[in-house]
């Protein structure tokens, strides 16, 4: 059904496709697949097929070995009514640092899409996208502590000592000598783990205030934002001494 030419893979399933972050629950190999046709045809009915009716303009659709889907930027806007601020954010950060779309084309589509379903959301998540985000968790935490009113971190940064590179750090607030790591590794090596308690040591050692969070603290925002208010403002006292 796929390669029928009236027919498009789209929102979720384009998702996919491009190898977009999606959330657990739609991740589901029993998910129906969701496939768009012109209005006035009449939609795909099987059921384990979503079938829907989109205007889709040329430059929306590509073909991808035989297959027509939506273009990494119309993917992104019709999954904003499906998929939470965060998630949005974890999958515009995907498409902007493996270059499948530019910052300009994610605003242009939110233009396009004036009063579709979802739109609200992928405005909102537009201003919070950062190519330099490496992995999902990270994106999702770096929402919650901006639109929590914490100042906007860099994104993997590197950070510096008096004897040169220390580390890589997944969000920097480099005046306050504050790093936020996102940790979403269930079981690590120990030799990894090793590593990873000698750099925390480092940092910490060089002046560096590290806090780590887990998937577990996504489900507490305001406990994530007051642990990380609270190093920022202990990192802006003057009387704060680098130790």
């Amino acid at each position: 059904m796929g390669c029928r030419q009236d027919v498009v893979l789209c929102d979720v399933s384009a998702a996919r496709v491009w190898r977009l972050p999606l959330p657990s629950w739609l991740e589901s190999a029993d998910a129906p697949v969701s496939l768009s046709v012109a209005a006035g045809l009449p939609r795909p009915r099987r059921t384990d097929v979503r079938g829907r009716r989109l205007r889709l303009p040329l430059e929306h659709v590509v073909e991808i070995d035989g297959r027509r889907l939506t273009s990494p930027a119309r993917t992104w806007v019709d999954c904003a009514s499906q998929v939470p601020l965060g998630h949005l954010v974890a999958m515009g950060d995907v498409i902007l640092r493996r270059d499948l779309a530019s910052e300009e084309d994610l605003a242009r589509i939110c233009h396009w899409a004036y009063r579709r379903r979802g739109v609200a959301v992928a405005r909102k998540a537009l201003p919070l996208l950062d190519p330099g985000a490496e992995s999902p968790g990270e994106s999702r935490a770096r929402v919650v502590l901006v639109t929590g009113g914490i100042p906007r971190p860099e994104c993997n940064a590197n950070v510096f000592g008096d004897a040169g590179w220390l580390a890589r750090a997944d969000m920097v607030w480099r005046r306050q000598r504050v790093i936020a790591e996102y940790d979403g590794a269930v079981h690590l090596a120990e030799e990894q783990r090793r590593r990873d308690a000698a750099r925390l040591n480092l940092l910490q050692a060089a002046g560096w205030l590290v806090i780590v969070f887990t998937a577990r603290d996504l489900r507490h925002p305001e406990q994530m934002c007051t642990l990380v208010h609270n190093a920022l403002r202990r990192g802006s006292n003057p009387s704060f001494l680098r130790r």
